[in-house]
């Protein structure tokens, strides 16, 4: 142990990124490494020194132990933080850099060790006396020895990959029918995910909450627990939103999880940060989940109530410090943080992946706000790594402020070129079981059809006249003299018109310039006068029928991309004015949805399906999808390569329908 000069961290996104700026914070010289596919990133722009690992596939790079340590031996780095996620909870790689002189930023690797597996993990809590969910965590890994567990548990039961975490390898099965196709699904998920496929089985609570105790421990014997935080609101098991407070705690229940994890940490000689992971039932009784052996993804809301510095606390347990005494007598806070992750998906669409290049990107500045970010206006999305752009932490007063808060936090965020949850995360923050904190891990899986996600007319209409806007002021900058919207039209009373579309729907938008910077729009039998203000920007303000607006837009292509202060972004087509005639789609043909790898292909030319017959499987984003057939037939042709890449709307293999 020492003082920690360079420090290497791990990882790619917005965690390097926000490990980068404690360390410049406390003199560290950072080093980033990355991939081929993040060579242009933004947290190797941000670190001192950055390192190229070569190749873009997780395997090749951020999960390659041999070349993330020639990185350090090349640059000097004497420490290296893993962050989350790829190799952060990997006891190998703790074990490797302890052997050659490298300060591991994490618990020991004997740690990580024993509370790696999640059955193993479970039997050293039943010791300590930590309460966990009943269930099955043996080495016998044959389906027979599965259904037999789960008739003994009680369905529904939850297969959960014994070595992962974010959902991979989990699936809930309601019944013995389902069982075996599960098995095989969560399997072939965790082997794929982790590079082992042991499976345990556990109870599976239909109305539980989660929640977890941020926990902190030192080479001198000192623990404490910094709260809990409520992780409830999830989709595929995956956290959306997450509190702290925790609205379903009592004081008392508090008190009563927190000694427990204390007791967790303790049981394992644990040092540096770690989260306590619990599931609370319907009666509130408490089971533990299992130790996360690194920072969390949620770390910012315990530090936006306690003031603290996670990353920092780590570092100075990594250097050998003992926890200072403010923390150990850290007093209760009255105060509420909130934080949503901001993620590149569409929900509307099954939350499959989106990628592709962010045209703008503006982050909120408002006080009490916080955003943790990976990218910036230009990155590129990639299908190699997960789905995470960002972080948006609020803090106020109490819980309904935080809420209030967030959500004109969310409407100042601009993210244009890209899809994102955005519009989906306002949903769930006025949802009335989110708002009396009554909801649980199964909210969004019970409710998704109550979620909103389409803009009312009016905001249509606005979004409409703020694309054509923006396509007169590119315009301009190319013709600075030009005096006319389009530059057809020589007869100022006469209307021209165009046509776009958004969600499929057609739009003829009529329009007029009056004056230097005013315009008479006409759409659906409503008309608006328009003035444009601060034109030489992307960001625009329009007073539509004296109401102004702040807007932003940016195009590619016939794409353009229109934030809507009071709804978020919005995607538009604008249709040419003679359009190629384009012969029509012919049935039977199966288009990715997603942009991702083709794992494996289940079916050649000549077969015979049926339908809802799995097809092929891909993966995006970290999340596995099978193509079913919709209809019986045969199939003609397939289009693709197992291990190859396919872009969103590529057409994988045709069926024909018998």
């Amino acid at each position: 142990m020492g003082t920690i000069r360079k420090l290497l961290v791990a990882n790619r996104g917005e965690i390097a990124c926000r490990i980068f700026s404690t360390a410049r914070e406390m003199g560290i010289t950072t080093v980033a490494v990355y991939s081929d596919a993040d060579a242009q990133a933004l947290h190797v722009r941000l670190a001192d020194e950055a390192f190229a690992l070569g190749g873009s596939k997780p395997s090749e790079s951020y999960l390659a132990i041999d070349k993330i340590l020639e990185a350090a031996r090349v640059t000097g780095a004497d420490a290296i933080h893993p962050g989350y996620g790829f190799l952060s909870e990997n006891a190998e790689f703790a074990r490797r850099c302890a052997e050659v002189g490298i300060i591991f930023v994490g618990p020991s690797y004997h740690a990580i060790e024993k509370l790696g597996g999640k059955s193993e993990a479970k039997e050293i809590m039943r010791r300590a006396g930590v309460p966990v969910v009943p269930g099955y965590h043996g080495d016998d890994q044959n389906l027979a020895r599965f259904e037999y567990e789960a008739e003994e548990i009680g369905y529904p039961v939850l297969l959960k990959a014994s070595a992962g975490g974010g959902g991979r390898g989990m699936r809930i099965v309601h019944n013995r029918a389902e069982l075996a196709s599960a098995f095989e699904a969560a399997k072939r998920e965790a082997l794929s995910g982790f590079g082992n496929d042991k499976l345990l089985l556990e109870k599976y609570f239909p109305y539980a909450k989660h929640i977890e105790f941020q926990v902190l421990g030192d080479e001198h014997g000192n623990y404490v627990h910094l709260g809990e935080r409520e992780c409830s609101l999830q989709r595929r098991h995956q956290k959306v939103i997450e509190e702290a407070p925790s609205p379903s705690l009592t004081d008392e229940l508090r008190r009563e999880m927190g000694e427990a994890a204390i007791a967790a940490a303790r049981a394992v000689n644990y040092t540096n940060a770690g989260t306590v992971e619990f599931l609370l039932d319907d009666k509130r009784n408490y089971y533990f989940l299992e130790v996360n052996t690194r920072l969390q993804v949620e770390h910012p809301v315990t530090e936006m109530i306690t003031m603290l510095d996670l990353v920092r606390l780590q570092i100075q347990i990594a250097e050998g410090q003992p926890l200072p005494a403010y923390v150990l007598q850290l007093e209760p806070t009255t105060m509420h943080a909130i934080e949503c992750r901001v993620c590149a998906e569409d929900p509307a669409n099954n939350f499959f992946p989106a990628a592709g290049e962010i045209l703008r990107w503006r982050e909120p500045e408002l006080e009490n706000v916080r955003t943790d970010s990976g990218v910036e206006t230009g990155s590129r999305v990639s299908i190699f790594y997960d789905s995470l752009l960002a972080k948006v932490i609020v803090v106020d007063e109490n819980r309904a402020q935080a809420i209030r808060l967030m959500r004109k936090a969310l409407d100042e965020l601009v993210t244009l070129g890209i899809t994102t949850n955005v519009q989906f995360l306002k949903s769930l923050l006025q949802h009335p079981a989110f708002v009396d904190g009554s909801f649980d891990t199964r909210l969004i899986e019970r409710e998704f059809n109550s979620f909103s996600f389409a803009p009312d007319e009016q905001t249509i209409h606005e979004t409409l006249i703020a694309a054509r806007v923006y396509e007169w002021m590119q315009y301009k900058k190319d013709l600075p003299h030009a005096p006319s919207l389009s530059g057809w039209r020589n007869i100022p009373y006469k209307m021209s018109s165009t046509t776009y579309e958004i969600n499929g729907t057609r739009y003829e938008l009529h329009y007029s310039l009056r004056g230097e910077n005013t315009m008479l729009f006409s759409l659906a039998d409503k008309e608006y006068n328009v003035t444009v203000f601060n034109t030489d920007d992307d960001f625009f303000t329009l007073a539509i029928n004296n109401l102004r607006r702040h807007f932003c837009a940016a195009g590619q292509g016939e794409n353009i991309f229109v934030h809507h202060p009071q709804y978020g972004a919005l995607h538009i087509v604008s249709i040419p004015r003679f359009a190629e005639v384009v012969a029509e789609k012919s049935a039977g043909r199966y288009i990715s949805p997603m942009p991702g790898e083709v794992l494996r292909i289940l079916v050649k030319p000549g077969d015979r399906v049926k339908a809802g017959q799995a097809l092929l499987i891909m993966n995006s984003m970290k999340m596995d999808m099978t193509l079913e057939a919709q209809t019986d037939g045969e199939v003609t042709e397939i289009f693709v390569t197992e291990k190859g890449f396919v872009h969103a709307n590529t057409e994988l293999l045709k069926i024909k329908q018998i």
